[in-house]
């Protein structure tokens, strides 16, 4: 009788050990159903506004010191925006067009992390003299993938331009 008892808990712990994992597998991998147009789009536009105002505060600031700090910050604001739609499943059609974006928004957080850290070599702080601005080309591939989704549908705008 006891050896009967015992399989029963068994059973009956084994079951809801693999219902709690199957459980748990879709709670983790949520991300797995493709986003809503509209709900992409508004992940596509607040990475961009979040990304563009960082940018933006780079030809603000007063001082070397100043502007390596603010390049900080920003390249933090681009890797996070970029493993938020990393995060996000896009809908059908706009799968490849997602990994790109993501792709390139990293690409350019580490562009900007570079140039701070440059920036902070002694005899480096002399390659800003003369400039309007910085220039990243992987902002410029952010933006072909932007106005990529645009023409596809997502009403997002480029990246601004920001100069001194």
């Amino acid at each position: 009788m006891k050896s009967r008892w015992s399989w029963a808990v068994i059973a009956g712990v084994t079951f809801a050990a693999l219902i709690a994992a199957v459980v748990l597998g879709r709670a983790l991998a949520g991300g797995n159903e493709p986003s809503s147009r509209a709900d992409y789009q508004l992940a596509v536009v607040t990475a961009r506004d979040r990304v563009d105002f960082a940018l933006g505060r780079l030809s603000k600031a007063k001082s070397l010191e100043e502007l390596t700090t603010r390049m900080d910050e920003a390249a933090a604001v681009i890797d996070k925006s970029a493993g938020e739609l990393d995060d996000t499943t896009a809908p059908a059609g706009l799968e490849s067009q997602n990994v790109r974006l993501v792709a390139q928004l990293e690409s350019l957080g580490t562009d900007v992390q570079g140039i701070a850290d440059q920036l902070r070599v002694p005899g480096f702080e002399d390659i800003l003299q003369g400039s309007e601005g910085l220039n990243f080309p992987s902002w410029d591939k952010v933006n072909n993938v932007l106005v990529e989704l645009r023409r596809l549908g997502i009403d997002v705008e480029p990246l601004s331009r920001h100069t001194t």
